[in-house]
């Protein structure tokens, strides 16, 4: 398997196009500049699979010349949502080890921080081997361990001396992303293995940096309220105040790339896997 990098400016180009999504949500920008910078080292063309396509919005901003696209999402109100969206044929309301498509009917599966959260990881890996016609591939995002060797916020909590609390935060954190798999990328390429699947390329993204700041704020984002909801409610109205919060986040991501030194250890990957052909 090759590992693949990027330089900063790709990254940036990737924030410039995502933040309009995502313009006062920094996290999630933050995360999906990394993942679009790497897809756009790819071409899906032909019939696609969105597996965990959610509202279709991010799946058109990356890839907006596909037209024969199925989407899957286990989320009826989602589902709604990318139904309504025109990015999709079809969205089928089920698992994504039971999807309801013919055997080698796509030639591409797309994955976008999906897989981490499946609880029966081998039947999806087995199913998305089903669905892909010989030599097709499976684009894909994942978190891998790191995503919780270096979450911040509890390690701090706990470090003021507030164990409970920092135990409570991080057992929120994980139970909200319902991280399945946190697997290693070794982990990552063994699992694709052993279901028939070949890993060609993987890109590294979000060093120790990037990661510490990004799971800081997403972890905070996601602190209950005792009244209800998240901080992230409040977090969200307060940047939204600032038409000039895009831009200027975007010179605090700069500063983040700046200061990585290893860029191949990091707490989320891009994999591109293929079916062989034989």
């Amino acid at each position: 398997m090759q590992i693949k990098t990027m330089v900063s400016s790709e990254i940036l180009s990737g924030y410039d196009v995502v933040s309009t999504l995502y313009p006062h949500i920094p996290s999630m920008s933050h995360w999906r500049s990394w993942e679009y910078a790497a897809y756009q080292h790819h071409q899906l063309d032909g019939r696609i699979l969105d597996l965990g396509c959610g509202d279709g919005r991010y799946f058109r901003l990356i890839w907006p010349q596909a037209t024969d696209v199925v989407g899957v999402d286990n989320n009826p109100g989602i589902v709604e949502l990318g139904r309504k969206s025109g990015v999709y044929r079809n969205v089928h309301t089920v698992l994504a080890h039971n999807v309801p498509e013919p055997d080698a009917s796509f030639d591409h599966v797309f994955a976008n921080c999906s897989l981490e959260h499946m609880d029966r990881l081998n039947a999806v890996l087995a199913e998305i081997h089903r669905c892909l016609k010989p030599g097709g591939t499976l684009l894909c995002s994942v978190v891998t361990d790191r995503f919780i060797q270096w979450s911040l916020l509890p390690k701090l909590v706990s470090m003021a001396g507030f164990d409970d609390a920092g135990i409570t935060l991080q057992k929120d954190f994980l139970d909200y992303h319902h991280l399945a798999n946190p697997l290693s990328v070794e982990e990552w390429e063994k699992k694709f293995n052993r279901a028939g699947l070949l890993a060609e390329e993987h890109y590294p993204i979000l060093p120790k940096h990037n990661s510490g700041i990004f799971l800081l704020m997403d972890s905070l984002w996601h602190v209950k309220q005792a009244g209800g909801g998240e901080l992230g409610d409040v977090i969200f109205s307060f940047l939204s105040d600032s038409a000039n919060f895009p831009g200027a986040f975007r010179k605090i991501f700069a500063g983040l790339l700046e200061m990585e030194t290893d860029w191949q250890d990091c707490s989320g990957a891009v994999f591109l896997i293929r079916k062989p052909r034989w």
